[in-house]
């Protein structure tokens, strides 16, 4: 053959008729029906996960409500106690088995700086009756302390609504 020759290929042509098609069609049908399956697995697995976040809202809205209430009174008092702290952190507990890591921490977090807060508290004004610290430097920076804590509190409140909101899948306007 040379080189400018053309090669011709001759495919014999099947007359196509019923029984073919059912061979087509047959063959077609196993890996039709493994697609159709796949796609009602996937969809399933979007609603199990659509019904799991439904049924936990409730419990998750729950623990930002409880952080709200709890820092609220602390604004509204000035103050709080040791056991309003505890029973604060007893009620959010549920939070490390409804959200990620980073609700936990914060929620850790109120709580650590309520107990400071407390113990600049009873430093200067104790609980038992007692004199408080003396007037002087160190009952002014106790009292310093206490007042960073507060605003520090204060600040937790107003950005918990944006946090709880992203951690819900809500958009705050």
């Amino acid at each position: 053959m040379k080189k400018d020759e053309i090669l011709h290929i001759v495919i014999d042509s099947v007359p196509i008729n019923a029984t073919n098609w059912i061979d087509v069609l047959s063959a077609l049908l196993v890996p039709t029906i493994a697609v159709v399956g796949i796609y009602v697995a996937f969809q399933q697995y979007r609603i199990n996960i659509q019904r799991l976040r439904h049924e936990t809202y409730e419990r998750r809205l729950a623990v930002y409500k409880c952080l709200q209430r709890y820092l609220s009174e602390i604004l509204r008092d000035g103050k709080t106690t040791y056991d309003r702290a505890l029973q604060f952190n007893s009620e959010a507990s549920e939070a490390a088995f409804l959200f990620d890591e980073s609700v936990q921490n914060k929620i850790d977090e109120i709580y650590e700086k309520s107990i400071k807060m407390i113990s600049a508290h009873e430093k200067n004004y104790p609980s038992n009756g007692e004199l408080g610290l003396p007037i002087g430097e160190e009952r002014s920076r106790v009292a310093e302390e206490e007042s960073v804590l507060l605003c520090w509190h204060k600040k937790q409140l107003k950005n918990s609504k944006p946090f709880f909101a992203q951690k819900l899948g809500l958009k705050v306007k």
